[in-house]
């Protein structure tokens, strides 16, 4: 008998916070659309649900756009046109980057986002 595998749920694995602020995101505002909320303004939900989902897209581009530049270093460095420690140096740059911006968007949504549900 031929067994066969359907991974139909692999695509939607989550593999870093953001993208979990995003599919949570989602799913509160598919929710909030169709279900009375209690004690919780439907608007305070929506508008909560929304800035989650375009933080995690938000960051979701960045990561993308710094994993663009690292590959062209990389080809920079492939093709001798840069040294091996400028490599390391912009790509600790990138990673730096990256952190700051991450860092600070979680910052944001505690801080900012969160609280608009009281």
């Amino acid at each position: 008998m031929t067994e066969v595998k359907v991974g139909l749920l692999e695509n939607f694995a989550i593999k870093n916070w953001y993208r979990f602020l995003l599919y949570i995101g989602g799913v509160i505002l598919v929710l909030s659309l169709f279900l009375e909320t209690k004690g919780i303004e439907a608007s305070k939900v929506r508008l909560f649900s929304i800035w989650t989902v375009l933080l995690g897209l938000v960051l979701w581009i960045i990561e993308d756009i710094l994993k663009q530049i690292g590959s062209y270093l990389e080809y920079q460095y492939e093709e001798h046109k840069i040294y091996e420690s400028e490599l390391e140096d912009y790509g600790k740059i990138l990673v730096g980057i990256w952190y700051l911006i991450s860092i600070g968007v979680f910052i944001f949504w505690i801080l900012y986002i969160l609280p608009a549900l009281y």
